[in-house]
């Protein structure tokens, strides 16, 4: 399994207007196209919201992966986002974030989720990989930027 499989262009934010974390969760969400993997954005934003009063998902380097297991999904699903001023997480580095990965998954596809959520944090600790997502023009070059790395 490879995160590009997942991550789809329609699924990409390359230009995150919010300003603080919680108002950054629901934009991405929010904006996400309803039908084949979104059931129910409010209690994906209910979810993921609870998930992040527990303990912050900035993984630092400038990167947070907000992610939950969720009846509002279906299936498995991730999404980025892009902030180019910076948005404060409470990163475990203290750094604001640049590059959101929203995850979300039902009970159902754990194992995917927990295996697709390692691979992703391997990858964001790799400079060249946040480099270039940083300078990526769009949704396009960002999938392309994961085929390059994950194979």
């Amino acid at each position: 399994m490879h995160i590009y499989e997942f991550l789809r262009k329609d699924f990409c934010i390359m230009d995150l207007k919010s300003q603080d974390k919680e108002r950054a969760i629901r934009e991405i969400i929010l904006d996400l196209p309803e039908g084949d993997k979104i059931i129910d954005k409010q209690k994906f934003i209910q979810d993921i919201l609870e998930r992040e009063r527990r303990g912050s998902t900035g993984i630092g380097h400038n990167v947070a992966i907000p992610h939950c297991s969720c009846a509002g999904v279906d299936g498995f699903m991730i999404a980025f986002a892009r902030s180019k001023t910076g948005i404060d997480f409470n990163s475990l580095d203290g750094d604001k974030v640049n590059l959101i990965f929203l995850m979300g998954t039902n009970p159902q596809e754990l194992n995917l989720y927990l295996t697709l959520l390692a691979k992703l944090s391997k990858l964001l600790i790799q400079e060249p990989v946040r480099k270039e997502l940083m300078a990526a023009k769009d949704s396009e070059d960002v999938v392309e930027i994961f085929k390059k790395y994950e194979t």
